[in-house]
């Protein structure tokens, strides 16, 4: 049996654990769907392009990489979104697309005929992703797809980004060599490490109130264990950034919460703002971040994309990996200095009168355990969600610097087969209008995730955002443009094969309800009903 270029493609993906391709086929790209079964890798057919995209970025963030593949041009663009989260957020997703065969080139060019889905313009797809991936390029011949998908994949393995591959259509059948050894997919040291961590623990030795701020790089490095292992060493307090939160479990001395400006906690804020010397390992900086890194750069020393930068002198090439790995080793020639104990959430009050959202967070708190994967939307209520008391590594996912809404519902089907956790979903209205079909894909695979839906009727951070007065007059009328079309959610669920659906109004149905899903394998859908009025704690 011949080996063709859509084998190549998947014997690489599989060679990197990956067993579940997201998209929605066409006819471009059909070959790629025919030969999977042959590669052990599972189809999974979304109800959208974007959720596709989605999908894939969930199980990246999981498993470690992801793929997709979607219709040329209406398919693409519309999943650009999700690909620009996956690169800002530093998610391995790979994008492969059937474009154009050379007949296709040739009639654009000499008749103005337009290929199927295409622009007018030759290379729209493939400029478009060349804004949003680490690598994007398209093979024309069978010859050019062993070195162009090797260094996509490695690319993407490598700089935990999104890449784009697309293949001529014509050439998906052909004859390719087989994948000759392994992909090299770690980043050489730079040289500067050992230098590096002998400065950087000398400065933190010699800090009064040293702090380590966690980033999502150290989850998605595999670096969780040293990390734990420096902290440990040095005696130093911690904190995470919201993207990063549970890359290490929240516990042990030195804990101080989660830092997600301008939201945070009074704990983790004055903790992380009043540091003396704050190490940030891995972090994206969001807008939240601007006043700080701006105006306390004296006090700074930051490691991310592959440099590192000491108390605002020039950038240093720096492996990250190579980089803790000294930092540990620097570490451990001094004893450790003492720092308080972690700062334990308060307890939950009793589940008692009308659901609000301080009551939906406190009960979410109250069930979780080490099997649940929270996955909060961007909504008024994240903040709320920075401060769970999740349980143990890599039991949250969220989309807290691209921001894009409706994420949640849709990453939690590529979640739900890259995790061995359950996917707790908690979005607002807005949100699940987006993504809300996705809830067809999850019945349709068997998936079991538990969707919160806090049900108030409006676009709630975008009042927030706009005139937080609102809030505080319970005769104030939203902006018109904010208020949302009321859905039946229920119905809208049971109309999809989603059976166990119900919308609740009281913090007592609220726990029986997330109970009754708890102890079920089914998939579930919950939704809060909240006065639209009514604030998140920390935004209160």
């Amino acid at each position: 049996m011949v080996f063709t270029v859509a084998d190549y493609i998947l014997k690489r993906l599989s060679q990197q654990r990956v067993d579940t391709l997201f998209g929605v086929p066409a006819a471009f790209c059909a070959p790629l769907f025919d030969a999977v079964g042959a590669h052990n890798i599972k189809p999974v057919v979304t109800a959208s392009d974007l959720e596709a995209g989605y999908a894939a970025d969930g199980y990246a963030r999981t498993k470690g990489l992801g793929a997709v593949a979607v219709a040329n041009g209406v398919g693409t663009l519309s999943m650009l979104n999700a690909i620009a989260g996956a690169f800002v957020e530093r998610s391995p997703v790979v994008v492969i697309n059937g474009g154009p065969n050379t007949r296709n080139l040739n009639n654009l060019k000499d008749f103005d005929v337009l290929f199927s889905h295409s622009t007018g313009q030759p290379d729209a797809d493939l400029a478009a992703y060349k804004l949003v991936t680490a690598t994007a390029a398209r093979a024309g011949q069978a010859s050019e797809v062993p070195t162009l998908v090797d260094n996509a994949i490695a690319t993407a393995v490598k700089k935990k980004r999104p890449v784009y591959i697309e293949i001529n259509r014509d050439i998906w059948n052909l004859a390719c060599p087989m994948p000759s050894g392994p992909l090299s997919v770690s980043n050489p040291a730079a040289g500067t490490e050992t230098q590096l961590a002998t400065t950087i623990v000398g400065l933190i030795r010699n800090a009064t109130s040293p702090l380590i701020l966690v980033g999502t790089e150290i989850q998605r490095y595999g670096l969780a264990d040293k990390v734990a292992e420096l902290i440990a060493k040095l005696g130093i307090r911690w904190s995470s950034q919201l993207l990063a939160k549970s890359a290490l479990a929240e516990q042990g001395n030195g804990w101080v919460g989660v830092y997600a400006p301008p939201n945070s906690t009074p704990a983790a804020a004055n903790a992380v703002e009043q540091a003396d010397l704050l190490v940030m390992l891995g972090c994206v900086f969001p807008s939240g971040f601007a006043r700080l890194v701006t105006s306390a750069g004296n006090r700074i020393v930051s490691a991310y994309d592959g440099k590192v930068r000491i108390k605002g002198g020039p950038k240093q090439n720096a492996e990250i990996g190579a980089l803790v790995t000294a930092l540990v080793t620097e570490a451990a020639k001094a004893p450790p200095a003492l720092v308080p104990a972690a700062v334990d959430p308060p307890p939950p009050a009793p589940a008692a009168g009308p659901l609000t959202y301080r009551q939906v967070f406190e009960r979410v708190g109250a069930a979780l355990d080490s099997s649940w994967l929270v996955v909060p939307d961007t909504f008024i209520g994240i903040s709320s969600a920075a401060n769970l008391p999740v349980k143990g590594r890599d039991s949250f996912m969220c989309g807290a610097v691209w921001a894009s809404i409706g994420h949640s519902v849709a990453a939690a089907v590529g979640a739900s087969f890259g995790s061995s956790r359950r996917p707790l979903v908690i979005c607002g209205d807005g949100g699940f209008h987006m993504t809300a079909q996705a809830l067809s894909t999850i019945v349709r695979y068997g998936r079991n995730p538990v969707f919160v839906v806090i049900d108030n009727g409006i676009y709630a951070f975008e009042q927030f955002l706009i005139d937080d007065t609102y809030f505080s007059n319970p005769n104030a009328q939203p902006k018109p443009y904010v208020v949302l079309n009321r859905w039946d959610f229920v119905k809208f669920a049971n109309g999809l094969g989603l059976q166990s659906a119900q919308a609740v109004s009281t913090a007592a149905a609220f726990d029986t309800a997330l109970g009754t899903a708890k102890a079920s394998n089914a998939p579930a859908l919950i939704v809060a009903r909240v006065d639209p009025h009514d604030l998140p704690a920390e935004l209160s």
